[in-house]
């Protein structure tokens, strides 16, 4: 199985993993694209003496600058924002479809999967449709702490909806003025800190989403994914220099766009049989010389900023020294980057989990003898550290070969990785968000 495939299915089967959904995954109920709906508006406006307009908006539109080209038709033709807004409402609600044969789009195969938090920059209500939860949400409109955020299931629409033409994102303005709201900032920093975006239905010529990541590349420097069809070498090496994206491919040649990116959902979401289980394990403890070894955490990583992620506020909470939450930063990022190597090498995900159930039971182990017995967070907290750094495995290290053992410093780190998961209830005191 591809590294990718493999790693997006491991972090979907731990509930990390949150779909962006684009216009491609509407194509089949005929949504018009961005470039479409400004067509359709051109032809419409753009006649008589300002029939000059249509050749530098086709020039703009041939170049991806959507918006330069809605730039052209406000500056020069009789129409403002609001009716370009109130024009592509109707055009979507006239030009879609309704599609009764599910296995011709991809709605129905990502309402079967477990996800709670749903992203698009899709207009239309076909994403609820299927998944069926509670009114879709225009981000800017909702106020959600840490919990809530992925309590239930959630549509969130970054660009707007149908239903409020005036919500609608289409100029680079109403873009700027979007996402300098310091809620936006918050939430993006929230979903990017804890979980892993999947971008399904994007080419990514999409200028929405390219400035998205760009004006926001703090926010995005883990591990996300996109669906592509049959990506060239060069796309796949800059999506992942430029902006930080793991490449999951599929071609199209082969049968259908929905049908290929079925068989990748449907892949990523089946769990591992026992076999399976059984021939990682067996595959781990045989391979002593031909395993790669598992490297820690470079420079740069060490040095990136945790201050959003759940296990550093909670830290914050207990007013533990500054000092200390910085060095279980460090703890954390190399144990994150471990875990994530410690897969790629090939270790069975029943492993991992099994080691950080030991984890957990130290853990608890020293909230009785220790915080339980002097309510002190910041020597709970150091006691944990120090029973983790001489970690034992006891039948699982028959499992781990030379080059997958960890170190101190990662074993230290594992802690703040199931602090770091809101399902978890592990806390340095009294103190609650």
């Amino acid at each position: 199985m591809d590294v990718n495939i493999l790693n997006l299915k491991r972090d979907y089967l731990e509930g990390k993993v949150i779909p962006f959904i684009g216009a491609g995954l509407s194509a089949p109920f005929q949504v018009p694209t961005w470039k479409m709906l400004i067509e359709k508006i051109t032809e419409e406006y753009a006649t008589g003496k300002y029939d000059f307009v249509r050749e530098s908006v086709k020039i703009l539109l041939e170049r991806n600058d959507y918006w330069k080209a809605i730039e052209q038709l406000k500056d020069f033709l009789p129409i403002t924002e609001q009716d370009i807004q109130t024009q592509i409402v109707r055009i979507i609600n006239e030009l879609k479809i309704t599609l009764e044969d599910d296995s011709r789009h991809n709605y129905f195969d990502i309402a079967q999967m477990n996800f709670k938090l749903y992203l698009t920059t899709n207009y239309e209500n076909i994403l609820n449709e299927y998944v069926k939860c509670d009114v879709p949400l225009i981000l800017k409109d909702v106020d959600l702490n840490t919990q809530e955020l992925f309590d239930t299931k959630r549509i969130f629409h970054l660009h707007g909806y149908l239903s409020n033409p005036g919500s609608i994102v289409i100029t680079k303005r109403s873009y700027q003025d979007l996402y300098s709201n310091n809620k936006y900032k918050e939430l993006l920093k929230l979903v990017t800190g804890t979980r892993k975006l999947l971008f399904i239905g994007f080419s990514f010529d999409d200028q929405f989403l390219r400035q998205l990541i760009k004006d926001h590349r703090e926010y995005f420097k883990g591990e996300h994914y996109i669906i592509l069809d049959n990506p060239s070498e060069l796309k796949v090496r800059d999506l992942k220099t430029e902006f930080g994206l793991n490449t999951i491919q599929y071609n199209s040649m082969k049968s259908s766009h929905s049908e290929e990116i079925r068989r990748l959902l449907s892949e990523i979401s089946e769990s591992d049989t026992e076999e399976d289980i059984y021939d990682n394990e067996s595959e781990s403890k045989d391979s002593n010389k031909s395993s790669p070894v598992v490297l820690g955490a470079q420079i740069s990583e060490i040095d990136q900023r945790v201050e959003s992620n759940l296990f550093y506020k909670k830290l914050e909470i207990e007013n533990i020294d500054p000092a200390l939450r910085d060095l279980s930063s460090a703890f954390y990022v190399a144990a994150e980057v471990y875990i994530r190597n410690l897969k790629k090498s090939g270790m069975s995900l029943d492993v991992i989990n099994n080691v950080l159930g030991k984890v957990l039971i130290k853990y608890k182990e020293k909230y009785y003898d220790t915080y339980r017995k002097y309510g002190d967070s910041l020597q709970f907290v150091e006691v944990v550290h120090e029973t983790l750094e001489k970690l034992d495995l006891g039948r699982l290290s028959n499992l781990f070969n030379e080059n997958q053992i960890s170190d101190v410093d990662e074993n230290r780190g594992l802690i703040h990785i199931l602090t770091n998961d809101e399902n978890i209830d592990i806390w340095w005191g009294e103190k609650r968000q």
